[in-house]
């Protein structure tokens, strides 16, 4: 099998800022994230990830060599305040972070480290009616 597809249902997380901090006293940088909910998302993410690999014997290879092409659609719940007539999502949170939390919740469980990633294709979108929030991920192996 050359690819998994997943739907991971819940409000999209981006990963937001990070900020390190040295603790003398511990001798040892610290690092925050700016999204408390982000690693709940991530672990959501893993997951059903991880139960989509279980499924795919011999899917998961530690070969470095090999890429992968991820294709994303997060879909975010429409708040009430927004007009009717507005269709594209162009309010937070940003795609590229939003991806970046989807990348680092992989990173072990479909590839070794989210640098093999070599190919992404993102969008985000307001849910259709009676549609959940989530996203829709599919992940490719792309070999030489």
């Amino acid at each position: 099998m050359s690819e998994i597809r997943v739907f991971v249902a819940g409000e999209p997380q981006s990963k937001g800022s990070t900020k390190a901090f040295y603790i003398k006293k511990l001798e040892r940088t610290v690092t925050t994230d700016s999204n408390p909910r982000n690693k709940q998302w991530q672990l959501r993410v893993a997951m059903e990830v991880q139960r989509a690999v279980q499924e795919a014997p011999g899917w998961f290879s530690d070969d470095r060599r090999i890429g992968y092409e991820v294709e994303a659609v997060f879909r975010f719940t429409k708040p009430k305040s927004t007009p009717k007539r507005w269709t594209l999502m162009t309010k937070r949170p940003d795609l590229d972070k939003t991806m970046r939390s989807l990348g680092d919740a992989l990173t072990h469980i479909a590839f070794p480290d989210d640098s093999q990633i070599v190919k992404i294709t993102i969008g985000k979108r307001y849910c259709e009616p009676g549609e959940m929030p989530g996203v829709d991920a599919l992940i490719r192996k792309v070999e030489d």
